[in-house]
């Protein structure tokens, strides 16, 4: 885990390890550290997304309007401004149940 300065602000930079989209349609993204207790508190930003401890990632309910890709943008987002979360795809992360298109749009989001 690294972590870069910007704007007097730091920003932790959280490694990607596996995106799973379940049965059920809720969507996980995993991280490499396995985060921090901190990370919990990522539902006072009423954006829909919490974190689950025992995945070791972030959760996303199963798409309504949005699609998958929008709640990973979503989280991305929510996770930056509200706990100073950079999240970062790799080259080896996992992607599990997640269709091609989804993917592509997944890693074209900015600061991924």
């Amino acid at each position: 885990m690294r972590s870069i300065k910007l704007l007097s602000v730091t920003m932790v930079i959280e490694e990607i390890s596996t995106i799973e989209i379940l049965e059920n349609g809720e969507m996980f993204v995993v991280l490499a550290s396995g985060g921090k207790p901190m990370y919990q508190y990522i539902y006072r930003e009423a954006a829909e997304v919490y974190w689950d401890n025992e995945k070791k990632g972030f959760k996303a309910p199963a798409p309504r309007k949005w699609s998958h890709s929008d709640w990973f943008k979503q989280i991305v987002t929510v996770t930056a401004s509200g706990l100073g979360v950079s999240l970062k795809l790799l080259n080896n992360t996992s992607w599990i149940n997640v269709p091609e298109q989804t993917k592509a749009e997944m890693c074209a989001v900015p600061n991924t």
